[in-house]
């Protein structure tokens, strides 16, 4: 950086700023290093403000500020309320979810029973698969089912 000030420094940010050169200033700011880093930052200044939008945003409406506020102070204070029926909900989904899993095994039983009751010949399940197993896969996915049912219906 040049801390020498030149006597023309003034006229060359003019010339810079209005875009318009004389041939004199031309040649001045070729020789002079103090004159040519300052038009180089004028020029780059005004690039700058020509690409910032200089129209200043419409302020929003102050009921509106006022509203979103009162609003997230009440869903701010709700918080410590809601939790016991956050408690409830999560071991009813956790209660429904062991009710849901034994579903399959019913069902895998049920079925074992309408065949053999038919008596079609050749319809007999095979015991390959017990619905022991079943049920304690189901489990867990029938309760962590059950919890994201309750969450995003109360985050809705």
């Amino acid at each position: 950086m040049i801390t020498d000030p030149c006597p023309r420094g003034e006229s060359v940010i003019g010339a810079a700023r209005a875009g318009r050169w004389s041939d004199e200033l031309t040649a001045h700011v070729a020789r002079c290093d103090s004159c040519r880093e300052s038009s180089t930052a004028i020029r780059w200044i005004v690039e700058l403000g020509q690409t910032v939008d200089s129209a200043p945003a419409p302020l929003p409406d102050p009921y509106l500020i006022w509203l979103r506020a009162r609003i997230r102070m009440r869903s701010e204070d709700s918080g410590p309320a809601l939790f016991p029926i956050w408690i409830a909900g999560a071991a009813s989904a956790i209660g429904l979810g062991a009710i849901v899993a034994s579903l399959p095994t019913e069902a895998w039983r049920s079925l074992q029973e309408w065949l053999t009751s038919a008596g079609i010949p050749g319809w007999e399940l095979p015991s390959l698969v017990s619905p022991g197993p079943l049920t304690i896969a189901w489990i867990p996915a029938a309760i962590v089912l059950m919890l994201v049912l309750l969450f995003t219906a109360s985050e809705a």
